[in-house]
């Protein structure tokens, strides 16, 4: 039986998760994953009968997309080239593109009428009756609630799941962690029972915040762990009542932690050290920095702690899946990073997506929609500016406390010669009424020091 083969270089995770399962079970492709063009090139010098090439049409600054359609038209290769964000400048008869690179149904289509399968083929194929969900997300689990399956494949065109932890069985995390190790990046859990599974993982995680024998670098530990899984699942489901709650407990404990913590410089030591990622890191100071600036300019009201550490939380979500794009935090780094058409929109757009974002969410304090839509000193949410006068008090504060986290985390990330973060902001921000909130950040660090 005849099985395409398709090479498939998606930088998103997200993206080339659905795209990989999609591919191979409703499409029943081999697929080969590649990074980038040169590791594409490579394949193709030793095997030029791929069917189908689909692609970013930029891979980390790499033109991706133009560098393999050069090589294929120089080679004489008659390969379709798929391209995922904007199109090829040689375009031929072999070469697609799709204007978003996040339409995954109009690739899996696409890719259909490209390998010459017909509709009716593709409306025989069963639907999954299992669902994939990331094996880190067991690792805070002891047991569940549901049977857990892994899937092998048992013929080009099929897959078998072999369940590997049955309903109400205990496990620990070093077992999890062997599955991680060997490459494992999904179970599957029954279709039947991943609602069920969902609000079980959520409760659990709750339960685990919320327990008063974790030390405060162990609770920083889970929170960030649960605000990953929170952050990709509102991405992919929106709000219900799981990720509404799972949001609100990591929130609740944000602000406990800054209200707890005697030396903010103590805190921040502890979460820019922790194994967590970097836009929990950055969330979580910006929060501790942002409620101190406020408590030493005494603006704080009854609601401005929950405001800023609902913003914080929430203020990135647009790119969870991208976290590489949210160390931009100008439009000349924006311009510097050569991204292409759709990943320079997210990165333009992504304040204001995000306050359009929680506007779903039932408890979202009123005003912290705001503080997101300002946070890079756009009134509208759109790019970026440092004219941030008129602005109101807190989402100037936020901005203070969201630039000085940057550039802290940048040092502790790239190293190099120390220098005060706060000269930069007086230069960026050079108004009188900001100079006010700087110079309270500046005696927040020297008390704490």
């Amino acid at each position: 039986m005849f099985m395409a083969q398709v090479i498939l270089i998606e930088s998103n995770k997200t993206m080339n998760d659905l795209l990989s399962v999609n591919l191979t079970t409703y499409l029943g492709v081999d697929l080969i994953h590649r990074k980038n063009a040169q590791e594409t090139l490579s394949l193709l010098a030793i095997l030029p009968s791929i069917d189908l090439i689909i692609t970013n049409s930029q891979i980390e600054g790499e033109d991706t997309a133009n560098i393999i359609n050069d090589y294929l038209i120089e080679n004489n290769l008659e390969i379709g080239l798929m391209t995922l964000g904007g199109a090829v400048k040689k375009s031929t008869d072999h070469t697609i593109a799709i204007a978003s690179d996040k339409d995954w149904e109009k690739v899996i289509q696409t890719s259909a009428k490209v390998l010459g399968i017909s509709e009716e083929v593709l409306a025989k194929k069963v639907v999954p009756d299992y669902v994939a969900v990331p094996v880190r997300y067991f690792l805070n689990l002891d047991t569940v609630n549901c049977d857990v399956f892994i899937r092998i494949k048992k013929s080009p065109t099929e897959f078998q799941y072999v369940k590997r932890i049955h309903n109400g069985d205990s496990f620990s995390k070093d077992s999890i962690q062997r599955y991680l190790e060997q490459g494992l990046e999904f179970f599957h859990v029954p279709k039947e029972h991943h609602k069920n599974f969902a609000i079980f993982l959520s409760n659990r995680l709750v339960d685990k915040i919320d327990s008063p024998h974790l030390d405060e670098t162990q609770k920083i530990q889970i929170m960030g762990e649960s605000y990953d899984i929170a952050t990709k699942e509102i991405m992919k489901l929106g709000f219900n009542s799981e990720t509404i709650q799972l949001t609100d407990t990591i929130i609740e404990n944000m602000v406990k932690n800054f209200e707890k913590s005697p030396e903010m410089s103590n805190l921040l030591h502890k979460v820019i050290n922790s194994k967590t990622g970097l836009l929990y890191q950055r969330s979580h100071m910006t929060s501790v920095v942002a409620c101190e600036v406020i408590k030493n300019l005494k603006l704080n009201d009854n609601n401005s702690n929950e405001k800023i550490a609902f913003a914080s939380f929430f203020h990135d979500i647009m790119l969870t899946d991208r976290d590489d794009l949210a160390n931009i935090n100008s439009f000349e780094e924006l311009e510097k990073a050569h991204l292409n058409e759709s990943d320079w929109d997210l990165v333009f757009n992504h304040a204001n997506e995000a306050a359009q974002l929680i506007k779903n969410h039932p408890e979202a304090p009123v005003g912290a929609d705001e503080i997101i839509r300002h946070h890079h000193g756009a009134f509208n949410g759109k790019g970026f500016s440092n004219a941030i006068e008129k602005l109101p008090d807190l989402s100037k504060v936020f901005i203070v406390a969201h630039h000085f986290v940057l550039e802290l985390m940048r040092f502790k990330e790239n190293g190099g010669e120390p220098k005060p973060i706060t000269e930069e902001l007086f230069r960026r921000y050079p108004s009188p009424d900001v100079a006010i909130i700087i110079k309270a950040l500046e005696r927040t660090l020297k008390k704490k020091k």
